[in-house]
């Protein structure tokens, strides 16, 4: 038998480590052959890696060592946030393809979750940087995903026949094939909407009692939400009572299916993805000298006017274009791979990013009360790291969006069983930072300085959402032939005059989340290069 115990990571699919740790025990007088001798890797990345898993308990020992050398060290990087951490991400493979250091084809971003792939879809999305996500859908196309966005679809715009019949028995409710073939004749014989036939139930004559009373339940749902987006409620207020008045949240947070966590995680992402839409919109343009606090004095009609944007219907276009620019044509470098952290196993590539090092994270939250799955969260690990053949990338934010809230989670553990000398930090964590890692602090000379101008993405402290800027003359970093459309879908999503693009003005951004304000993230002044969020 060949096998590595370190690599035993699938036991949610049934797989048990104890094939491997007892075989000598199942055939007495077996003689194992240590195979140690790596011919991937690095001998930096070994290193980390050794020392990683040699902290899990009972295991076999052995030392992974290779012949070609200690090769780069492992940069490490602390985002602010998610969005920063996928920022981060772009601009270090746009400046390793720009110095012809590797290929996309040859680039790897790992997550420990699926619904970890949207930040880094997003930004791959509006900058132009082709990418595939390997064992699983895009985010987009994720069934929950396009189940929650058929209702917004359908509270919006009820004549939408697909999106109404799409959740009409989503969660189930009672509402079954007949019943639906019955509201299709009625509607069909009176030539109205579907869901006009559904507000209508009471006159379908062949609908059973209970499908008659589900189908009324269903319509007041509807209704209630429609006069939510008349009275001029935010799309994040929609989408939240939604998925929960629908019973959606509830039914996945009840089922017992492992895959229905993901898929909960899932609708949390989007969640977050209308939250920062809302953010994104509540911008004040201020004129020059204009003083910041003088936003209260605004005038109101002011205020109409960009929180109407902020409504149901704009959230819509907005995803709406960024799915549409998903379909990025491949290019002869490849494309970039974003993958789970168990999907991973058995790959390789010159260039890896795993990301998202944070304890609740990855390690996942449900796994640090319990020592065997921590092991195995730890042997996770283990295999994303020694994907790496050439470099290795470690990342984590300081705070992440979870259902609206921030939540501050501390450097993962494992981060502190790499030797401190193998990973060189290009950014860490304010010392004022409470819940910033010990590996913060004991790193923080290691920290490198930002050039005059700022980093590209604009990943530097304080920043909410990443700026890319792109001064004139170079075109390093927003080729035209690979990135014409994508730059043009960033145009139309994010409306050129929003960002303050020709105008003759300063332009600062507040946000407010969770109900209090962020700080101001960009002044630009009169003249200065486009800026496109990233």
């Amino acid at each position: 038998m060949v096998g590595d115990s370190d690599q035993s990571i699938y036991a949610f699919r049934g797989a048990t480590i104890r094939n491997i740790l007892d075989f000598d025990k199942d055939f007495p007088g077996a003689r194992t052959i240590l195979l140690e001798q790596n011919y991937r890797s690095t001998q930096t990345i070994l290193s980390a890696a050794n020392s990683l898993i040699k902290v899990n308990p009972d295991r076999p020992a052995k030392n992974l060592w290779t012949d070609a050398g200690d090769g780069e060290k492992i940069v490490g990087y602390v985002a602010d946030t998610e969005h920063d951490e996928a920022a981060w991400v772009g601009r270090k493979i746009d400046e390793l393809v720009d110095a012809g250091r590797t290929r996309y084809g040859e680039v790897a971003v790992f997550y420990r979750t699926n619904a970890q792939s949207r930040p880094f879809e997003d930004v791959f999305i509006r900058t132009g940087l082709p990418y595939r996500v390997v064992g699983g859908v895009r985010f987009y196309e994720r069934r929950e995903v396009r189940d929650a966005v058929a209702y917004l679809r359908a509270i919006a715009n009820p004549a939408d026949d697909v999106s109404v019949r799409r959740i009409l028995n989503v969660p189930k409710r009672g509402i079954g094939a007949r019943a639906e073939a019955s509201l299709e004749v009625f509607a069909t014989a009176r030539r109205i909407p579907f869901s006009e036939a559904i507000s209508r139930a009471g006159e379908v004559t062949s609908l059973a009692t209970r499908s008659a009373h589900q189908i009324a339940s269903f319509a007041e749902l509807m209704e209630t939400h429609r006069a939510m987006v008349a009275e001029g409620r935010r799309a994040d207020e929609i989408l939240d009572s939604i998925l929960k008045k629908s019973g959606y949240v509830a039914e996945l947070e009840n089922s017992k299916d492992p895959q229905d966590e993901t898929r909960l995680e899932n609708l949390v992402e989007l969640l977050s993805v209308a939250q920062e839409f809302v953010a994104r919109v509540h911008t004040i343009d201020l004129e020059p000298g204009q003083a910041e606090s003088d936003q209260d004095d605004a005038d109101p009609d002011d205020s109409q006017t960009l929180d109407a944007d902020d409504s149901l219907p704009a959230f819509l276009e907005q995803i709406a274009l960024v799915a549409d620019s998903d379909a990025l044509p491949e290019e002869g470098d490849g494309v970039i791979t974003l993958m789970t952290l168990h999907t991973a196993k058995g790959l390789e590539f010159d260039t890896v990013f795993v990301t998202g090092f944070e304890d609740g994270v990855f390690p996942h939250a449900r796994s640090l009360a319990d020592p065997k799955e921590l092991a195995e969260e730890r042997r996770l690990a283990y295999v994303g790291l020694t994907r790496a053949r050439k470099r290795l990338m470690l990342s984590r934010a300081v705070v992440r969006t979870t259902w609206g809230q921030p939540q501050y989670n501390p450097a993962s553990r494992f981060i502190d069983e790499i030797p401190e000398e193998l990973v060189h930090w290009e950014r860490l964590a304010d010392a004022s930072a409470g819940w910033a890692s010990s590996a913060d602090s004991r790193s923080r000379a290691a920290r490198s300085t930002l050039d005059d101008d700022g980093p590209i993405f604009g990943s530097g402290r304080g920043s909410v959402t990443g700026i890319k800027r792109v001064a004139p003359g170079e075109a390093g970093h927003l080729r035209a032939a690979r990135r014409q459309g994508a730059a043009q879908s960033v145009r139309a999503g994010h409306r050129a005059g929003d960002q303050g693009v020709g105008r003759k003005c300063h332009r600062r951004r507040r946000l407010r989340v969770g109900g209090h304000q962020a700080a101001g993230a960009e002044v630009r002044p009169a003249g200065e290069a486009l800026s496109v969020r990233a």
